[in-house]
């Protein structure tokens, strides 16, 4: 580091800017895809949100739903319970027809290693939800 002939240090103002910027791009990236910084999903606006998207799912447009399979209203077969006594992620892309959007609750026919398998999931047993790639809701 100079001086700039005022006896007074040359710093590079245009460098910590830089710097700063980067950090806030950073910090806004990170933010948006952290569970931390996600509206919870029990919340109506982020009910709103998933009941907007859900229509949308297609092979361009994976939807990814984190679900607690032992929540009430939660009807999945007794093999997909217990394989998934807590938690299970589906992922509305390829193999998924008869999407039914209800009040309180949506309803899908999914193929899980070749089995067909029909799923009813109530709003209020969503943990997570992502559209596309994006974090909408994290409980």
């Amino acid at each position: 580091m100079g001086t700039t002939g005022r006896g007074v240090p040359d710093i590079p103002q245009a460098r910590g800017v830089t710097i700063s910027r980067a950090l806030w791009l950073v910090m806004a990236l990170i933010m948006q895809a952290s569970p931390a910084f996600a509206e919870p999903c029990s919340k109506p606006a982020a009910r709103a949100k998933i009941v907007e998207a859900l229509p949308r799912a297609s092979e361009q447009r994976p939807v990814n739903i984190t679900f607690r399979t032992h929540a009430e209203g939660v009807k999945l077969s007794l093999g997909l319970k217990s394989k998934y006594p807590d938690d299970m992620t589906i992922i509305l892309q390829h193999d998924f027809e008869q999407l039914n959007i209800r009040d309180d609750r949506f309803e899908v026919l999914l193929r899980l290693m070749g089995a067909r398998e029909r799923l009813s999931i109530p709003f209020a047993a969503i943990k997570a939800f992502w559209d596309k790639s994006e974090l909408k809701c994290s409980d």
